[in-house]
């Protein structure tokens, strides 16, 4: 069987302008053809405030190990960050989603995440006053996007991984990477 080893973190938020501590849940996507042998698929990552130069650093560790009968279904991973108040309340300030690289080496990677935007002036007042905002109750729109075009929103920050991909037997399914 072919082999996907993922090694590496889940480095920092910047550019959310919050001024709440920020944290990140996390999940892996694979299609049938794909089977975890070790390591977590989700996971979530401790809470930061931003620091001065606009970011959070959560240096979170990602180690994964798939075995796989074909490449349909590559591993997405799938982003969730969510702010935490001064009185215990959270609510989510971005969603993000990206395929990870299908070629072997290190890579840093920069996912752009948005949210549902508030279209309405209360919806506004209430957000400004209160916090919170809209969150999906469906997340596969996140990750499929067919129904995403129907979704007002609003671009937020990004995420930056720092991701090692290592290969094992792929060449044996007819699977060629330079």
């Amino acid at each position: 069987m072919a082999e996907l080893h993922i090694i590496g973190q889940l480095q920092s938020a910047s550019d959310f302008n919050d001024p709440n501590s920020l944290f990140c849940r996390y999940s892996f996507q694979t299609g049938p053809n794909w089977t975890l042998i070790s390591g977590f698929s989700e996971g979530q990552t401790a809470s930061g405030k931003e620091n001065f130069k606009n970011s959070v650093e959560w240096v979170h560790p990602l180690d994964l190990h798939y075995v796989c009968k074909g490449i349909q279904g590559w591993p997405k991973i799938i982003l969730q960050v969510s702010c935490l108040d001064s009185i215990g309340r959270s609510w989510v300030v971005g969603y993000g989603c990206c395929a990870l690289p299908s070629t072997p080496g290190y890579h840093t990677i920069k996912v752009p995440c948005w949210v549902p935007a508030a279209t309405t002036v209360t919806e506004r007042l209430k957000q400004y006053f209160i916090g919170g905002g809209h969150e999906l109750t469906q997340t596969d729109i996140i990750n499929l996007g067919s129904d995403r075009f129907k979704l007002i929103t609003q671009s937020r920050g990004e995420i930056k991984l720092n991701i090692c991909i290592v290969l094992r037997n792929l060449t044996q399914f007819g699977v060629e990477y330079k």
